[in-house]
């Protein structure tokens, strides 16, 4: 084994060649990396010595247009070089004006998602597709910009109280038209304190006094009150048409930074933008940035404590009733 080990020795000696004494070869082997002694071993020490191919592929991105994003691969930017059988995560963020699109090799979509992660054997190039934004047909109605999306309605591009798509805007508690530091019972317009003292919109004797009104007022529209024209709130109707996939398509992204839903219509192809801006209770700001809650004008059959709205998240869209003291965004809609 020795004499192996030596005639090896002596094989790669003359390949780098290098120029050695007897005396030299059989006591010490020496490692250098630029230069600098890293190791080395007495040949005593050696049982063998083995030569190991470590397979590293190359895994980039392709970005179209350029201009629309960048792209991390495991966390940094340019061609990456991944063992075989490691992962690549492949991170997409859009420029300004830019949303991301999806992945694709050779024209075949593999995800929609801003990351991705892959599973590498065999050089990779993925193409990042983004879109620029779609700019809403223009229209206003009394100062403020609306999108006709082809429903009943027009809605309008910002939240009361926002002056960007993206701005949260101000939260209402239901029937109230300003916002406030705190939102509870003890504060809400419309009771006596407690959820089962209701002094307006009340079907219910065991929540209240009974008027049988189950549709706010214009006087008690948040929407109409701080924007005039012709804007109101939206009905129960007019928001579970908005959610019907039959009529848009709901997707989570971030738009200038801000996450919430883009709902784009199938009817013309113009969208609006919801930005998740969580909901108010007592004095503090919950989920903003996760979850939305838009007020529709409508009381709730199940309770008269209730009020319908639409909410989201990443990963759903849903009707629900929430307690009408809260305080929760409104996006106005107009004829």
């Amino acid at each position: 084994m020795k004499t192996r080990i030596i005639t090896l020795l002596i094989a790669i000696i003359a390949i780098a060649g290098i120029s050695i004494t007897a005396q030299e070869y059989d006591r010490v082997i020496k490692l250098y990396k630029d230069g600098e002694l890293i190791h080395k071993y007495k040949t005593t020490e050696l049982d063998s010595i083995k030569f190991d191919k470590e397979y590293k592929y190359a895994v980039s991105a392709t970005i179209t247009p350029s201009k629309g994003g960048t792209v991390t691969i495991n966390g940094a930017t340019g061609t990456q070089y991944v063992s075989d059988g490691g992962t690549a995560t492949f991170v997409a963020t859009p420029n300004s004006g830019y949303e991301f699109k999806n992945w694709s090799i050779s024209g075949i979509e593999i995800s929609t998602s801003k990351s991705y992660t892959a599973t590498i054997t065999a050089n990779l190039t993925l193409i990042a597709t983004f879109e620029e934004q779609t700019v809403p047909a223009p229209g206003t109605n009394n100062g403020h910009a609306y999108v006709d999306l082809g429903l009943s309605v027009k809605w309008a591009t910002c939240n009361v109280g926002a002056t960007t798509p993206e701005g949260y805007g101000d939260y209402f508690a239901w029937g109230e038209t300003s916002p406030k530091t705190t939102y509870d019972w003890s504060t809400y317009k419309y009771s006596n304190g407690t959820y089962d003292s209701m002094t307006k919109y009340c079907t219910q004797s065991s929540y209240g006094t009974v008027d049988n009104k189950t549709t706010l007022e214009l006087t008690d529209d948040a929407a109409r009150v701080n924007w005039g024209g012709s804007w109101r709130m939206p009905t129960e109707a007019e928001q579970n048409e908005l959610r019907d996939t039959n009529n848009c398509t709901w997707t989570w992204t971030t738009q200038n930074g801000v996450n919430g839903h883009k709902v784009t219509s199938k009817k013309n192809g113009n969208s609006i933008f919801l930005p998740a801006a969580g909901y108010r209770g007592s004095s503090d700001l919950y989920d903003a940035g996760s979850t939305g809650h838009y007020w529709s004008s409508s009381l709730s059959t199940s309770g008269s404590y209730y009020a319908y709205g639409v909410s989201f998240y990443s990963g759903s869209v849903y009707w629900g009733s929430y307690y009408r003291c809260i305080g929760q965004s409104v996006r106005a809609v107009c004829e």
